[in-house]
């Protein structure tokens, strides 16, 4: 947890457990050779919320640790984006924890979550329909939420809260008790307060029977990660992630969850994933094609790929241009080059159009129904690229080079198809973006 570590943020709220954990690990400092920091977030959810800000910072002050402290309108930003407190406030909290770290040169921030925390945890997420991922409740070692590259430590993961409280009375501490803990309008309040002490009358140890079963789950989801890190992109790019689809369909429906964060991550997208979207998506990928919402993340699967990455605006209608043959013409977005010689390095996909051509050579879009001479067959545009296997998002960039009666070739970045010709190839056509 601490290896390499030279410096730890703790988290303190001022609380029992916040507190115990700054004091366990500014008590550890020396052993393990790391530096201790502190940090207060303020969410203004009470009016005497200020007096907890200055009674931590007088505590660290007390034990010589340096305690950075901020502040958010944690309820009207929740108003303002119709989020629920909880939410909101965690959400807050951890942006700020995270920015503090980087300013501070924290290898890791560490927070005072305890055993009780973890068994609440994993039953809020069997009410709310997890999968075996959910159910692993908080992990030791993970990374803060929305800031994937920093370092997140829960040292007191296996410490309940009479002990916490313990820490702190062999301190000479009085914590602080924060009264909104009794609020039972936070889902959290009522499950600790109401459905724990419910079910603890069916069994006493009802909170070491929920963390057995994150235990377990922690155990039977390594394998499960282990198969989401198999399946890799062909490739990464504006578009996103791309991906074959028979090893992505193979997948368990945990591991696909895991692919599609991971992806979305690299192209700097924040999912939402949840069962029915991994259901919805378990369909498309039988299928073959079809395309689902993640937040503000697209799962697209067409032609025998996976797209994962921005949703995608509309193509912008491309104006026909005149080619300039041989020469450069700007069409749209792209720069197409027509050469009477085969290029000697080609820079991407070319098409190829034969002598006999009826009036100047323009790059324009592909009109519905059109169709191209392709293969002997008379064929639909559609149907050709269909059978190409060209998935949707890259049908959206391609450039058809045509004559004053006909398609004569598709061209896009990735992809290509040249009309049947007669004899030698009298011109070379490249696309490339501007």
């Amino acid at each position: 947890m601490f290896r390499r570590v030279n410096k730890v943020l703790v988290a303190v709220s001022g609380g029992a457990d916040s507190v115990a954990c700054l004091l366990i690990l500014n008590g550890l400092r020396e052993r393990f050779g790391f530096e201790v920091e502190a940090c207060h977030f303020d969410h203004k959810l009470r009016p005497d919320s200020a007096s907890d800000r200055e009674w931590v910072a007088a505590l660290c002050a007390s034990l010589g640790i340096e305690c950075i402290t901020g502040e958010g309108e944690v309820a009207a930003v929740a108003a303002q984006q119709r989020a629920g407190i909880e939410e909101t406030a965690r959400t807050m909290r951890y942006q700020f924890l995270a920015f503090v770290a980087g300013k501070q040169g924290a290898d890791c921030i560490a927070t005072g979550h305890t055993a009780d925390d973890q068994a609440e945890t994993v039953l809020m997420r069997i009410v709310r329909g997890a999968g075996v991922r959910g159910i692993r409740g908080m992990l030791p070692v993970s990374s803060v939420p929305g800031a994937a590259g920093v370092r997140l430590v829960r040292p007191l993961l296996t410490t309940d809260r009479p002990e916490t409280e313990a820490v702190c009375a062999e301190a000479g501490i009085t914590p602080l008790v924060d009264s909104s803990n009794e609020d039972r309008s936070f889902t959290r309040n009522r499950v600790r307060l109401d459905v724990l002490e419910s079910l603890k009358t069916l069994n006493p140890a009802v909170g070491d029977a929920l963390r057995g079963l994150a235990e377990s789950a922690r155990q039977a989801f390594d394998p499960i990660e282990k198969r989401s890190m198999e399946v890799q992109p062909l490739d990464r790019g504006a578009l996103g992630s791309i991906f074959d689809l028979a090893p992505f369909r193979a997948l368990p429906n945990e591991a696909v969850g895991l692919v599609v964060e991971r992806e979305a991550t690299f192209s700097q997208l924040r999912p939402e994933t949840n069962r029915t979207r991994i259901e919805n998506l378990r369909s498309a990928l039988a299928r073959g094609s079809g395309g689902v919402m993640f937040g503000d993340t697209v799962v697209d699967v067409s032609c025998g790929r996976v797209r994962i990455g921005p949703r995608l605006d509309p193509a912008e209608p491309l104006p026909a241009a005149i080619l300039n043959v041989p020469g450069l013409t700007r069409a749209g977005p792209w720069l197409v080059r027509a050469g009477t010689a085969e290029p000697a390095t080609p820079g991407g996909p070319v098409v190829t159009i034969g002598a006999g051509t009826r009036g100047a050579l323009r790059a324009r879009q592909v009109a519905a129904g059109e169709r191209i001479r392709y293969h002997g067959i008379d064929r639909k545009v559609s149907d050709l690229l269909v059978n190409g296997k060209v998935p949707l998002w890259d049908r959206r960039d391609l450039v058809a080079i045509a004559d004053a009666d006909r398609v004569l070739g598709l061209i896009g970045p990735r992809t290509s198809f040249s009309a049947d010709t007669e004899g030698e190839p009298a011109l070379w056509v490249q696309v490339t973006p501007v």
